[in-house]
């Protein structure tokens, strides 16, 4: 996602420039409105990876991770991941129970479910 933002900053100061020299305005109000955009959620993105870097490195707990989370309300019953699903997200319980029942197991709070690789490998686990 980084480099996805880093190539915008960079098409939407182009695209400004390109619609101030010619003289087209709408181009240029969209890629004026689009930049500050672009730098907000690079910094954001920016900011989670340094966030899980530095619970990696000095193996502090997930804890460390949840000002940069969003967090979400479930209600009892209701499915968190179905089997199947596009695994692209990482979840934390923070309280509650979670009920796996393919492996007939529930999980407590403070367990991380969902999709590991979403977060940066470590040292050890990159490949040489």
């Amino acid at each position: 996602m980084v480099p996805l933002r880093v190539v915008a900053i960079g098409s939407n100061a182009l695209f400004a420039s390109f619609g101030a020299l010619a003289h087209i305005y709408p181009v240029l109000v969209l890629h004026v409105v689009l930049l500050p955009v672009n730098v907000v959620r690079l910094n954001q993105a920016l900011r989670v990876l340094r966030n899980a870097q530095v619970a990696q490195q000095m193996e502090m707990p997930v804890e460390s991770l949840l000002p940069s989370m969003s967090r979400r309300l479930v209600k009892a019953g209701q499915v968190l991941i179905a089997k199947g699903e596009k695994a692209d997200r990482l979840y934390y319980l923070a309280n509650g129970k979670a009920k796996i029942p393919e492996l007939d197991k529930v999980i407590q709070p403070g367990v991380v479910l969902g999709e590991i690789g979403v977060l940066p490998a470590t040292k050890s686990e990159r490949r040489p």
